[in-house]
């Protein structure tokens, strides 16, 4: 059989490099022990691991490579805690309530979560094993999932629903030590019932809303400015990413009963809906990444119990491939 210096004319580079500069480029990995093969992927969505509790109403944070999942209902309330990385989910230390809808924020080794159903105003922080007690909300809530960003030490939360009451537009800061309300409130209070957020606590995205609405606001730090709509209403949606460069996927879709599939991205200016879609139609899930690449992981698809799968979403670029022998 001939070898590749015999077919190419040259040897394989060996190269201090984990990815490649061009497609179709092969070289030695010397630093990982590997060869590796620089290719192009087109767009699309591939099934992950499945999460180990199935659930909806959840909290979670992440990115592609390293999420966070926890509390939610299961059906029965939980406080159960999954770290993802990338491909398996693996069972971490309990939370020390069991809840729904609660805040999210921050990533798998420094997340918050905060209030939830039943209504509460505590707050927790979680390391990427243990959680520990964080200072409390400034009033007890619910509905906080869909309004939470940022970051543990710098985290912004959206609305939420006042019980008794109704949904409200306030807006709380945390620091990572303590709440506040902010001055400024949520223009459109009634869409922080099924809205989803991205972003940071100085620039964030908001997007959807109950009956599958199709408003995008975005918010600077000081004021809120009203955006293109989505193409696709869409309630109880897993969004990610920044206000110049988003994902949407599933929720309750403007056509229900179904469960949303879809897959929409904002480039900061406009949404488009994505030829990609995802297999399992879901709605009140969890997920973490960008635009570039993001999951979906359990959530409600019309079963009792929930779904338990987790699906990819990979826009396309260039991607690095191992070379294995089999």
């Amino acid at each position: 059989m001939a070898e590749y210096r015999e077919i190419q004319g040259a040897a394989v580079q060996s190269l201090a490099s984990n990815t490649g500069t061009i497609e179709g480029q092969i070289w030695y990995d010397n630093v990982n022990g590997a060869f590796k093969l620089e290719t192009f992927l087109p767009e699309g969505t591939s099934s992950s691991g499945n999460v180990n509790t199935a659930r909806t109403q959840l909290g979670g944070v992440g990115t592609l490579t390293a999420g966070v999942i926890y509390g939610g209902e299961s059906p029965a309330l939980t406080g159960a805690t999954e770290n993802y990385d990338g491909t398996t989910w693996t069972n971490s230390g309990t939370a020390p309530a069991a809840k729904s809808d609660m805040h999210s924020s921050g990533t798998q080794t420094a997340a918050l979560w905060g209030g939830g159903s039943p209504s509460s105003s505590g707050s927790y922080e979680y390391d990427g094993s243990t959680w520990t007690a964080g200072g409390n909300m400034t009033f007890a809530g619910r509905d906080f999932t869909g309004g939470g960003v940022g970051i543990l030490t710098a985290a912004l939360q959206v609305g939420g629903f006042i019980s008794p009451g109704n949904l409200s537009a306030v807006m709380q800061e945390y620091n990572g030590s303590s709440w506040s309300n902010i001055p400024q409130t949520f223009p459109t209070a009634p869409n922080t019932g099924g809205f989803a957020s991205c972003g940071t606590q100085t620039a964030c995205l908001s997007s959807g809303g109950p009956s599958a609405a199709t408003a995008t606001l975005s918010w600077d730090g000081s004021s809120w400015t009203t955006e293109n709509n989505l193409g696709i209403g869409a309630s109880g949606a897993v969004q990610r990413g920044t206000v110049s460069d988003a994902i949407m996927a599933t929720g309750h879709p403007a056509s229900p009963p179904t469960y949303g599939v879809e897959i929409q991205l904002w480039d900061g200016t406009c949404w488009s809906t994505s030829p990609a879609s995802f297999s399992t139609g879901r709605a009140q899930a969890s997920g973490g990444g960008t635009a570039a690449g993001a999951y979906v992981a359990t959530g409600a698809d019309g079963t009792p119990n929930y779904t338990n799968t987790t699906e990819v979403y990979q826009a396309a670029g260039f991607a690095t491939q191992t070379i294995t022998t089999t």
